[in-house]
């Protein structure tokens, strides 16, 4: 098979696969920080732009009205530096108070630049929507802050004009995923939190592991989906398991003995990395871009080494419901409206940035407090994570994660937060809280 099959090159002669792993685990590394620096927020959001008549705005706009590339356009007076296609397409901004990206069918995504206070999140968020909404007022849209898309089925989406869309789009056609769902239908909350050394980011991809299907009930949003009533809790999140099971859902061995950066960097040199960004090491001068749906990523990039935007590529093709970069991202919340954006940030702080928090965690999950500090193995599985998922999914705040009912996991975790937080971050928490407890469309019990 070839390139043009969407199947990848061949392996060349030398192979720098075991060079490649020490530099992914470099990179994973690099994302250490001293104690005394660790404490900062990156929060992604990422919304939909819709017409006040209920209809999508795409990226290139319709007869009369403007597209979100204009809203691009309109920002870039706060977000000075540009991307763009090879068609000179604007596909990105960034600027001191973060970057505006946008997802596959043009959904709108503010990456707020890493702060040590929720106050600061909020200011950055802030000046992000009024900028925003102010402009699609005038065009007669606005935006809508879901977890799914709330008129339209997915497959009524267009693509951005995104190479990497397109090879992802063709990639989860061919496994037969519900891929085309998930890039054009969905929309999260992510925050991201900071690591001292690999035990530590390993204590907190732990943590936040387990705790995703109760984060996810927390910030569930998707009354609806495909159109139509949702009726079922966290369907976001098992729409992310429904997407690709070699990339999505639990980390595998996450809560093995020895679990750590080189376990991480495994699993993505083992898996297919749908494309790669650079052309083969024996053409220069061919694509750039090149589809790599059925080998692993040591053999597509087994030709050369890894530069820094291979691996950073490379990490971005994965999305379990926490991933590893150069920080912990946590990804199992939906968009929601403002207050609750800023009551999840207020949250995973109180729980990630706190040694008791932490702590308390653990012991409610009934891990060895010897192995919660260090890379041994904990009595959880990804099959436990899966059981959770399913129990919520049918039965609401009444069902089981790990032994206890959701709703009280629910408080504990706001209890947590809420003694781990300064006085003056406390109240961020209130809108949240009466959110995670009033699910209207949840019709289980």
């Amino acid at each position: 098979p070839n390139a043009d099959q969407g199947w990848g090159g061949l392996m060349a002669e030398v192979d720098y696969t075991s060079e490649n792993r020490q530099r992914l685990m470099a990179f994973f590394r690099s994302g250490s920080k001293a104690p005394e620096d660790v404490g900062r927020l990156g929060v992604e959001v990422e919304h939909f732009v819709v017409g006040d008549d209920g209809s999508a705005v795409s990226y290139e706009g319709s007869a009369g009205h403007k597209g979100v590339r204009d809203v691009l356009e309109h920002l870039a007076s706060w977000y000075a530096q540009r991307s763009h296609n090879s068609n000179g397409d604007l596909l990105g901004l960034l600027g001191e108070e973060g970057s505006v990206t946008l997802e596959p069918a043009a959904q709108l995504e503010l990456s707020a630049a890493p702060y040590d206070s929720v106050s600061h999140v909020a200011r950055a968020y802030g000046n992000f929507r009024q900028r925003v909404d102010a402009f699609l007022a005038a065009d007669g849209a606005h935006i809508e802050a879901w977890g799914y898309h709330p008129t339209c089925r997915a497959q009524d989406l267009t693509l951005i004009p995104k190479r990497r869309y397109d090879f992802m789009d063709s990639y989860f056609q061919s496994i037969g995923s519900h891929g085309d769902r998930m890039m054009r239908g969905s929309a999260s909350t992510q925050v991201s939190v900071d690591f001292t050394d690999e035990a530590d980011a390993v204590r907190k991809m732990r943590v936040a592991g387990a705790l995703a299907p109760v984060l996810a009930a927390i910030a569930d949003n998707t009354p609806v989906y495909e159109g139509e009533p949702n009726h079922v809790p966290i369907r976001r999140l098992t729409l992310w398991r429904e997407v690709d099971g070699l990339r999505c859902g639990t980390i595998p061995h996450l809560f093995e003995e020895g679990f750590g950066f080189a376990t991480y960097a495994e699993w993505l040199l083992e898996t297919p990395p749908i494309f790669v960004t650079r052309p083969s090491a024996d053409n220069p001068q061919g694509p750039r871009l090149r589809p790599f749906f059925a080998l692993s990523a040591a053999q597509a990039y087994a030709d050369a080494p890894l530069a820094g935007g291979d691996v950073e590529h490379l990490a971005s093709m994965f999305w379990p419901d926490v991933r590893l970069k150069r920080f912990v991202e946590i990804r199992p919340a939906d968009c929601m409206p403002t207050d609750q954006i800023l009551g999840y940030t207020a949250l995973i702080k109180g729980l990630f940035y706190s040694e008791e928090s932490l702590a308390a965690i653990e012991e409610e999950l009934g891990v060895d407090a010897d192995a919660a500090r260090t890379h041994g193995a904990w009595d959880l599985s990804a099959a436990d994570v899966s059981g959770a998922i399913a129990q919520i999914s049918a039965h609401g705040f009444a069902g089981l994660v790990y032994g206890k009912d959701l709703a009280s996991w629910e408080r504990t975790l706001f209890d947590l937060a809420r003694r781990a937080l300064p006085d003056f971050e406390k109240d961020y928490l209130a809108p949240l809280e009466s959110f995670a407890t009033n699910k209207p469309w949840w019709t289980v019990s």
